[in-house]
């Protein structure tokens, strides 16, 4: 199935609606023959054509906005959910505003570093290293055997172990 300029259109279309490159490529390829037959057609095309390349950039940039402006929307504009009510509780009564705090911890976390989780990497033991100078001769096997030093230098004492027996 030849790659027209049509097809490509339904496939930027659909990837900037969406982003799932799955779904436009089988919305622009009804008829190929598996569905990552039609993602190759496309991929193929990419690599190609740098004009093609820019516009997926582009249709992609508009699914993440479109995804980040949802986020936002439930997490701090919320939704009306419906309360039902009556007999059968058929009928709708009233509206509630709902929000995502999820989504808005989310956000949060991606906007301000405040919230970010901090992560770090803590030795508790002792650092050993075997140094074969090889090759490169012993100037290497002496920084090595500095930085293993240093290493060992600055962790923290062993922690004690406190045994405890019941009563």
């Amino acid at each position: 199935m030849k790659l027209t300029d049509r097809r490509k259109k339904m496939f930027l279309s659909e990837l900037a609606r969406h982003g799932i490159l799955v779904r436009a490529a089988r919305a622009a390829s009804p008829r190929a023959s598996s569905r990552y037959g039609a993602v190759q057609t496309f991929k193929d095309e990419r690599a190609r054509d740098e004009e093609f390349a820019a516009q997926w950039d582009e249709a992609m940039e508009a699914a993440q906005a479109s995804v980040e402006h949802e986020l936002y929307r439930r997490a701090q504009e919320g939704w009306e959910e419906p309360i039902f009510g009556g007999r059968h509780k058929e009928k709708i009564v009233g509206t509630v505003r709902r929000y995502s705090d999820r989504l808005l911890e989310l956000r949060a976390k991606a906007l301000l570093s405040a919230y970010r989780e901090a992560s770090s990497v803590s030795v508790n033991s002792r650092v050993t290293h075997d140094v074969d100078a090889g090759v490169l001769g012993n100037a290497v096997a002496k920084v090595a055997a500095q930085l293993a030093e240093s290493f060992r230098t600055s962790l923290p004492a062993p922690a004690k172990v406190i045994d405890h027996e019941p009563r």
